[in-house]
């Protein structure tokens, strides 16, 4: 576990000893003991009481214990590394991101079929979980249907064509 702060412009991390438990409680959390926090980075040295409140005003009895005495994780007074930026992804992140950027075009681009050959032809399809609903609409004996399936696909494709964008603009 750890506890976080942001301060001046950046993260910084804290890490707390804990485990789960079978029983009441489902979990223990393990605070440093007033010596151990001496070796905590500066913003947290004299803050142990605070921080302690703040933990347990977040994770209660009796779903929690605690205890004293813990000594803390290795990511102790780190600094959290940034997210990933489309600039410091990997290739195969990238790769990834492709990949979901061209397969939400591909549904983008095949309801904008379905629309378009819908409002051409008056008949469309009837959106439905079961095969046995699935049917032809025609325009002309069910014009409710037939507009509420063409902005059911036409939701459908802006919500994958807005999803792409989304991708390509995070650099591709």
């Amino acid at each position: 576990m750890y506890y976080e702060e942001w301060i001046d412009g950046a993260w910084h991390r804290l890490g707390i000893d804990g485990e789960m438990l079978t029983g009441r409680a489902h979990h223990v959390i393990y605070f440093a003991s007033p010596e151990h926090w001496q070796n905590y980075p500066e913003w947290a040295r004299h803050r142990r009481d605070e921080i302690i409140d703040r933990i347990k005003s977040e994770f209660r009895e009796p779903d929690y214990e605690y205890s004293s005495g813990g000594t803390a994780g290795a990511a102790v007074g780190k600094k959290v590394p940034s997210p990933v930026t489309a600039s410091s992804a990997t290739p195969q992140q990238r790769r990834a991101l492709l990949l979901a950027v061209v397969l939400v075009l591909g549904i983008a681009v095949g309801m904008a079929w379905l629309v378009g050959n819908g409002l051409r032809k008056g008949e469309t399809y009837l959106p439905g979980k079961r095969a046995s609903q699935q049917r032809s609409v025609l325009r002309s004996q069910e014009p409710a249907l037939f507009w509420g399936s063409i902005g059911i696909y036409s939701a459908i494709g802006l919500g994958a064509l807005g999803l792409a964008v989304w991708g390509i603009r995070q650099k591709v």
